[in-house]
């Protein structure tokens, strides 16, 4: 998980294969000052420009990155240390304006509703006689599909079987469920990691953000346009002061429409019961900011 403190836009301007002037945008993060932040977003535009010169492909380079992860590009307004120097957690303000709190080994699972309705694969014939047996029996009509807690709660079930000393919270989201893993940390491309997102059907882009990204997210804080407001007007990092106080305006009314909802409904504990200690506070803040009784959003 990286997350910087200061954030920088740069821009250089380089014709493009017909000679139009194209302007590159380069975004860097430092955790020194507000200064070394632009001077590297300033070296890497100028990098991109020179690769779009040269006729090299300049979009998604890794070596854009100090590290094999995807900084993430958002305004950090807290940290949580481990315990021991490092870093077990962050909250942070998204692109759209909400507070998300992003962790390292903390693992938050995400669950759609409609990945829980996709039926099972069909099972193959086996062997001729099935197939040929088949031919003179009518076909039961299918059994409607469970609910999705339902289905949920099953796979908990049987991954608990497997797996009886592992614990998870379940809450209800506006569209689906989030799971916390409270027994042990994980990293997200860790195989275990892998085993779980499959096994409760998690969300495909979630679990790629995660693995690019090094981190788990979960939002605390209500999409805007589901509590009747826009996006913010500008992307995080500001240009301008004007862009600065435009957002602490558009900040104010959202803070001002969040009370009558809540991000998650809590339905319960499922497994051992195994809390780890450094755990508690971020249990407690996600669920100090999630549930409240109120319209999911």
């Amino acid at each position: 998980m990286q997350l910087y403190s200061y954030w920088a836009r740069a821009t250089s301007t380089t014709p493009d294969a017909d000679g139009t002037p194209l302007e590159l945008v380069a975004y860097a993060g430092s955790d020194d000052s507000p200064a070394t932040a632009r001077a590297h977003a300033e070296v890497l535009a100028n990098e991109r420009a020179h690769r779009l010169l040269a006729g090299e492909e300049i979009v998604g380079q890794p070596e854009d990155y100090p590290t094999e992860g995807v900084p993430i590009r958002e305004h950090v307004v807290r940290r949580l240390p481990d315990g021991r120097g490092g870093q077990l957690a962050a909250v942070t303000r998204n692109h759209y304006g909400c507070l998300v709190l992003s962790t390292a080994r903390f693992m938050v699972i995400d669950v759609d509703d409609s990945g829980l309705q996709q039926g099972e694969p069909a099972v193959a014939w086996r062997g001729f006689l099935d197939f040929f047996q088949s031919l003179f029996r009518p076909t039961p009509p299918a059994p409607p599909p469970l609910p999705p807690r339902q289905q949920l709660e099953m796979r908990l079930a049987a991954w608990l079987q497997l797996y009886p000393a592992w614990n998870f919270r379940l809450y209800r989201t506006r569209m689906g469920f989030r799971l916390l893993v409270t027994h042990e940390l994980l990293a997200p491309d860790s195989a275990t990691a892998g085993e779980v997102f499959q096994a409760m059907r998690a969300d495909r882009t979630y679990v790629r953000m995660c693995r690019r990204q090094q981190c788990y997210r979960a939002r605390l804080t209500p999409k805007p346009w589901r509590i009747g407001w826009h996006r913010p007007p500008y992307p995080f990092p500001f240009d301008t002061p004007e862009q600065q106080q435009e957002q602490q305006t558009w900040q104010q009314e959202y803070d001002a429409r969040r009370p009558g909802f809540s991000v998650c409904e809590w339905l319960g504990e499922y497994g051992s019961g195994q809390v780890l200690p450094e755990l508690k506070p971020l249990i407690q803040l996600h669920d100090t900011a999630c549930l409240g009784n109120l319209k999911l959003a």
